[in-house]
């Protein structure tokens, strides 16, 4: 297929695509091929080859998937225009002519974005010997980045530790725009009620609870974050730790309506803060594994209607992001103070 074939070419803006990576990287119902790009001046880039070669023979199907290349692009250029420094921007983006294939299969869609060393899920959940501190920092990032995507009426819908990216000196940038949802209902996902990994929705829509509002959004993209916390610790998302205690009590709790299954929820719940709490008590010690623990109690919690800072009667002060980003950084001035690594 021709988004395989790119190795040796040059796209018309000068980027040279050096080499493949073998890995697929899956995006919706399409996947991408990634490659390593260089300039004439040196510098480096990962570059996104969309595939399309499977919807060629459908017309709609391949104007839906040129729809939704074309929207992520606008949202990227408008991330960059705002100048949000917790979210990765292009460096170009366009079309290339791949030869030996005939008009209509050689032309591929690409991104290309600044080089990462790795992810957050490579570099501090995938691995022996973790270190905290910088997997903190991440935390810190990511909930910075969500509050940025608020800020301009975007939820992101995808936060997963693959989604967020790994650059020099510990610093991370959130990932792949290619599920946004925005206000306006401009995107082509806003009439699905989850558009990522559904690995990591939250918890209620495991239920079949379904609200297309974009206050309900933000509070998924919470519960997303909130996740992550859990899971650099315990390394897997916590939505997958609740379910796995709550079959205990009832095998049968995800036949059962959401607000009738709500109580063993909160059971299981806390039973697994409470694990995940004493273990972070020996990582972290114990101011600081009290905050994490308070901070994913609020951004997970079961019940959407008590997600957030709950003292806030209106929904959007409850969710927002800016109060967990201020606790985030507090917390980690507090773990270096004590000693975390």
């Amino acid at each position: 297929m021709p988004s395989q074939a790119l190795e040796g070419l040059t796209t018309e803006s000068g980027w040279k695509i050096t080499q493949r990576l073998d890995k697929p990287l899956g995006t919706g119902g399409n996947f991408c091929v990634r490659y390593f790009v260089e300039n004439e001046n040196g510098e480096t880039g990962f570059l996104k080859a969309m595939n399309f070669t499977d919807s060629m023979d459908d017309l709609v199907q391949l104007q839906k998937n040129v729809n939704e290349y074309l929207f992520e692009c606008n949202i990227l250029e408008h991330c960059k225009t705002k100048k949000l420094s917790r979210i990765v921007t292009p460096l170009d983006a366009g079309e290339i002519i791949v030869p030996n294939f005939p008009p209509k299969l050689n032309k591929v869609y690409y991104l290309i974005f600044e080089k990462a060393e790795g992810s957050l899920r490579d570099q501090h959940i995938e691995v022996q010997n973790k270190k905290w501190l910088p997997a903190l920092k991440a935390l810190h990032h990511v909930a910075v980045g969500i509050e940025q995507l608020h800020n301009i009426d975007i939820a992101h819908q995808d936060i997963k530790p693959s989604n967020v990216l790994a650059f020099i000196n510990d610093d991370f940038k959130v990932a792949d725009l290619g599920r946004v949802v925005d206000k306006n209902g401009t995107s082509p996902f806003c009439k699905l009620p989850f558009p990522g990994d559904h690995t990591y929705k939250s918890i209620e829509m495991f239920f079949g609870i379904q609200d297309l509002q974009f206050i309900t959004r933000r509070s998924c993209d919470m519960y997303m974050v909130g996740s992550l916390a859990y899971q650099i610790v315990e390394d897997i998302p916590i939505n997958a730790s609740v379910l796995n205690e709550v079959r205990l009590i009832d095998s049968t709790v995800q036949r059962r309506p959401f607000q009738e299954a709500l109580p063993f929820l909160l059971t299981s719940f806390n039973t697994v803060l409470n694990r995940y709490e004493d273990k972070c008590c020996t990582l972290f010690g114990e101011k600081t594994a009290n905050s994490l623990t308070n901070i994913i109690r609020e951004m997970c919690h079961p019940d959407p209607a008590q997600r957030g800072v709950v003292r806030f009667s209106d929904e959007v002060n409850r969710l927002s992001m800016r109060r967990y980003v201020t606790r985030l950084a507090n917390l980690i001035r507090s773990a270096s103070i004590a000693g975390v690594k």
